[in-house]
C-alpha cells in the first residue's frame, strides 16, 4: 500500500509532458538554478537546458555545491 504522499508524486507523474522543454538564458545568479529546476518541475517541464554564454556554470556539478 502506498502513502498519500507517494500517491500523489505518482498521480503527478501522469501529467507530465514529455515533450516540454525549458531554456534558462544567461541566468544571473547561479545560486538560483536549483529554484528554477524545482519550479519546472512542478510545472511538468520534462527537461531544462541552460545556456551560458559566459560559460560562468563549472563543468563539475559537484563544485556549486
Amino acid at each position: 500500500m502506498l502513502s498519500g504522499l507517494r500517491q500523489k508524486a505518482k498521480y503527478a507523474k501522469t501529467g507530465r509532458c514529455k515533450n516540454l522543454i525549458a531554456v534558462l538564458e544567461d541566468p544571473s545568479d547561479l545560486k538560483n538554478i536549483g529554484t528554477v529546476i524545482r519550479n519546472i518541475n512542478a510545472l511538468g517541464v520534462e527537461k531544462l537546458y541552460i545556456v551560458d554564454p559566459d560559460n560562468r556554470i563549472p563543468t563539475e556539478w559537484e563544485s556549486m555545491r
